[in-house]
């Protein structure tokens, strides 16, 4: 019975804290791991932003040789000019 008591009791104050001392520590680490990604990330996103004035083509068409020209000029409408 009295290496229970003395078991229980070195277990209170001796492996107890030290098992809640390392894992206050692991939590830590783990924490500022997550920030310091957290971070980087930020600072990529940052960088790939968009800047006031930059202008993105997200599609282009595909050059194709069954194109249209472009100098069509459409109908001729004649008309005179009157003066007033």
């Amino acid at each position: 019975m009295l290496k229970l008591i003395a078991f229980g009791l070195v277990f209170y104050y001796v492996i107890w804290p030290l098992v809640r001392f390392l894992f206050k520590g692991f939590i830590i680490t783990q924490v500022h791991r997550k920030m310091s990604e957290q971070d980087i990330r930020s600072k990529q996103a940052a960088a790939q932003a968009r800047k006031e004035g930059t202008i993105d083509v997200d599609y282009v068409p595909p050059s194709g040789k069954s194109k249209k020209p472009l100098t069509d000029e459409g109908d001729y409408v004649p008309y005179e000019e009157v003066k007033d």
